[in-house]
């Protein structure tokens, strides 16, 4: 640009023009800081004044000056990038006296320079985290449990840590220059890896320990190849193995999986005997030499096998022959539910005769050196399932045994529990609670059976809408526990009344429907309601006085009433409701429209 010595614009090019977003001709004749929106430095209006005023040369440096013009680069994605620049200002020497305002674009050189210094401090940081790196993996090897033994090409031992020697009841001089395979054993020739400089990742193995306590564990190894420098070299210059003891691992895994496919079982219907059957199966697999039952005390105070597929039919049938009393009030004193028991024939407070010899006889009749027992179900304090593990040789359990039977004994005491809350929950669900006879849920399931049936069959069937007369004054009067004894009372004589595959059904306070089943006509359906007129009018005693209520029912037909559940419960309605309105204690149909 050209500034007159009055610092106006009297020249302005294509350059300003695009980076600026100001055309010549706004420029035209205008001072810079009127110009502009945004306040320019004031280091830049000093150094203008003094070029065009005074004719000094300046030069105004990114370095030092890092924002002086508002330029920017307006990129694809609408975002606006400055422009880094330094300023040169060179009065002319001409009549005007102009002076010459040059912008030079140093963006590239600010961006390169920040570039490398970015990498020169990416290099220090990684020379540090290198060196950290390197302290912490030299304290991580010392303080892991993993196993770590580095090897040279021929699987002579180089170096270990502090783990392997815990595991090998070895020192680290005494592991230097020891073959691989006399710490790890015969097992593990099979699984060492071909000695190729190109191969850096080797398959895991797994083989068996031997601890300095007598203890076989199961340690899952992985090996990797450190290269040698020179690329010629067939064989690695070091071999790194790395080793886990997965001994609990297995036994967790497998413990899981026989917990998740007992869940996966009762989730998908199948029966608690099922489910049992299956368990004591796995767990026999789990516990070396060991048989697996559930025994159940059942209704006469015998002791059965319930589930035990892998005992003999004898072992049950002379079980159920031992007597139970004493044996029974010992296990209850001694147990609740989720405590693991340990009978064992070589405990010396064994007492020959006892009640415990009783189990340990049989026991080793079938050879079997104990009895571990677990409550896994108890009701009201009464004893009614045991897991029952039998041993061969082992007289008590190890600590992971006793957790593997008490896991699956407390899963076993959630399925037999669920079970039974299953069972009372559906039977809720579809009854009243008071009476116990159907609710309206299960009414409408046998109302659409009926209405299939009677479909197919060509048939027809009755519905009867009962609703007591003067009910309300009964509770009133004497209280509603004799309006509840009065209900339960109705509800047996209606149930006594209907057949097997009709249904009586309570759905309100005093309401009451029965669905007949086969009912070929009006007159059968009136002449049904008649009979139960007088079940329902029979007084009941009650404290000295004797209580009595009539009813009034609507009937209808299926097909001729209503042709699903909701429609003819409705018309069954009304026309009790019309039974009501003329007088009570009565049959009506529903009107013919």
């Amino acid at each position: 640009m050209l500034l007159d010595s009055e610092r106006r614009v009297q020249f302005w090019n294509q350059w300003l023009v695009r980076y600026t977003g100001v055309s010549a001709v706004a420029a035209q004749g205008k001072r810079l800081e009127v110009l502009f929106s945004e306040n320019l430095p004031s280091v830049l209006l000093d150094a203008v004044q003094d070029a065009c005023e005074k004719r000094l040369s300046r030069l105004l440096s990114q370095q030092l000056h890092p924002k002086l013009f508002p330029v920017y680069n307006q990129l694809a994605s609408g975002e606006a990038s400055p422009i880094f620049h330094s300023v040169v200002l060179r009065p002319l020497q001409d009549e005007q006296q102009f002076t010459l305002v040059q912008l030079h674009d140093t963006t590239s050189a600010v961006k390169r320079e920040r570039h490398l210094r970015e990498k020169e401090h990416a290099l220090r940081k990684a020379h540090q985290a290198l060196s950290e790196e390197k302290q912490f993996i030299d304290t991580v090897l010392e303080t892991i449990s993993a196993l770590v033994i580095v090897t040279d090409s021929y699987h002579r031992i180089v170096n270990t840590n502090r783990s392997t020697q815990l595991y090998t009841g070895l020192a680290a001089n005494e592991l230097q220059g020891q073959s691989l395979k006399m710490v790890l054993g015969l097992e593990s020739l099979k699984h060492l890896p071909e000695l190729r400089n190109d191969s850096k990742e080797i398959h895991p193995f797994t083989c068996r320990m031997i601890t300095p306590y007598g203890e076989q564990v199961h340690i899952r190894w992985a090996a990797r190849a450190v290269q040698q420098e020179q690329a010629d070299s067939e064989l690695p210059r070091y071999l790194i193995y790395t080793g886990q003891d997965i001994t609990e691992q297995e036994r967790a895994d497998a413990l899981l999986r026989l917990e998740r496919e007992m869940l996966e079982m009762g989730t998908a219907g199948e029966t608690s005997d099922s489910i049992l059957n299956y368990a004591c199966l796995t767990l026999e697999q789990q516990l070396d030499s060991c048989r697996v039952a559930v025994v159940q005390l059942d209704a006469m105070a015998r002791l059965q096998v319930r589930n035990g597929p892998g005992l003999p039919e004898s072992f049950s049938e002379q079980l159920m022959q031992m007597p139970t009393g004493m044996l029974m009030r010992q296990l209850h004193l001694r147990s609740h539910v989720g405590e693991l028991m340990v009978f064992s024939a070589q405990h010396n407070t064994v007492a020959q005769g006892g009640v415990e010899e009783q189990w340990l006889a049989l026991a080793r009749r079938y050879k079997m050196a104990a009895c571990w027992l677990m409550p896994v179900q108890m009701n009201h304090q009464v004893l009614q399932n045991m897991l029952a593990v039998f041993p061969r040789y082992q007289p008590s359990p190890q600590e992971h045994q006793k957790r593997i039977v008490q896991r699956i004994g407390q899963l076993m005491t959630l399925i037999l529990d669920r079970q039974q809350q299953q069972e009372q929950i559906q039977y809720l669900a579809l009854h009243d609670p008071l009476t116990g006879l159907a609710n309206r849920s299960l009414l409408n399931e046998h109302v659409n059976s009926s209405i299939h049936r009677a479909d197919r069959l060509q048939q027809s069937f009755a519905l009867l809408f009962i609703d007591l007369d003067g009910f309300k004054a009964i509770n009133d009067n004497y209280g509603h526990d004799a309006g509840d004894a009065l209900l339960i009372t109705i509800a047996h004589r209606l149930e006594e009344r209907v057949r097997g595959v009709d249904c009586c059904a309570r759905i309100g306070g005093d309401e009451f429907v029965i669905l007949f089943d086969e009912v070929a006509s009006q007159a059968l359906a009136v002449e049904l309601a008649q009979t139960l007129l007088a079940l329902i009018a029979k007084p009941l005693p009650w404290s000295g006085e004797e209580l009595q209520v009539s009813a009034s029912i609507g009937v209808a037909l299926y097909p001729r009433d209503g042709d699903s559940a909701g429609s003819l419960l409705i018309q069954a309605d009304h026309a009790m409701y019309h039974a009501k309105a003329s007088g009570k204690n009565q049959v009506s149909l529903v009107p013919e429209l």
